[in-house]
């Protein structure tokens, strides 16, 4: 009789929290087995479920050149923006902390108000600033006399790369120094103290204490980042939405700014064929990538760590 009085007692947990397990496997679960079921066939929107095995995969990386195109477009602006956004992150986070800056949650916050702006409202600012004929950036430079003629920033490739890093740099540099405020803040000031009584410098203490204790911080950073970018695909999209480019380009001027996730959704979603398994078959290949390149990062920034 106590175990029966046990067991209904220790039923009601399991029923509060079924309907959680209940919305994830119909809305989240589902779905993500039904898309990898269906990058194994061709279906279309007009009936055409066949399965095709690994046929979708294989033209994926052997033939097609548009998908390769997207993914060295992403691990360019990777590699481009969070280098800067480690560096630039580190020291403006160092500066805020430091003793000269009082007002520190101000800081913090107009850093940090840019990565709460929308994909949509980014993608509207960078429009209106490198806009050929009317843009912020073309009337100031020659204004300036930098410039004799308007630039046509984004129908350039080299420029819509430079432009799109710049934007996901602008919209994740206050997300780094809020981490970074977090972490040195987090710092036992005893440590510092002990550091500045030895004759140690500034730049020392910046090096050799720092960033080693930053370290947990850098690993989280970098791994998201990595995810993120390989996941680009609102700013650039919206960026070519058509009323800022002129004309709506699909992947920017020569593909240069083509993702794989704006990819997954132009073989998907748009166009007179709406090949689903093609589409689901971007999406998980995408997915390997991610994992691929996250190891890789976790790998490298725990290399000291492995080596003992």
């Amino acid at each position: 009789m106590k175990t029966t009085g046990i067991n209904r007692t220790n039923k009601w947990p399991y029923l509060f929290i079924a309907p959680y397990f209940l919305f994830y496997a119909v809305f989240s679960l589902f779905p993500i087995l039904f898309t990898l079921y269906l990058s194994f066939t061709d279906w279309d929107l007009f009936g055409n479920n066949n399965f095709v095995g690994f046929y979708n995969y294989v033209q994926l990386f052997a033939h097609d050149k548009f998908f390769w195109k997207s993914l060295g477009n992403v691990l360019l602006f990777i590699a481009c923006y969070l280098p800067a956004l480690v560096l630039f992150g580190m020291l403006i986070a160092s500066l805020i902390e430091s003793r000269m800056i009082r007002r520190k949650t101000f800081f913090r916050l107009s850093f940090f108000s840019a990565y709460m702006t929308t994909p949509v409202a980014i993608g509207i600012i960078f429009a209106l600033l490198f806009d050929w004929q009317g843009g912020f950036i073309n009337n100031l430079f020659v204004e300036l006399g930098w410039i004799h003629e308007k630039v046509n920033w984004l129908g350039s490739a080299a420029w819509a790369r430079w432009i799109v890093i710049l934007m996901i740099f602008w919209k994740n540099l206050g997300y780094f120094i809020m981490f970074y405020t977090a972490g040195m803040a987090s710092i036992d000031t005893s440590i510092y103290e002990a550091a500045q009584i030895d004759g140690a410098s500034a730049r020392s203490v910046f090096f050799r204490i720092t960033i080693p204790l930053l370290k947990p911080i850098n690993l989280f950073l970098v791994v998201t980042s990595i995810i993120g970018g390989l996941q680009l695909v609102e700013e650039p999209m919206l960026l070519y939405s058509g009323w800022a480019s002129g004309t709506s380009m699909t992947g920017g001027p020569d593909g240069s700014v083509f993702t794989p996730i704006w990819y997954m959704f132009d073989a998907s979603f748009s166009g007179s064929s709406f090949k689903y398994g093609k589409g689901a078959a971007i999406a998980y290949s995408t997915f390997l990538f991610i994992a691929l390149f996250s190891l890789i990062g976790i790998k490298w920034l725990n290399r000291d760590g492995d080596s003992k």
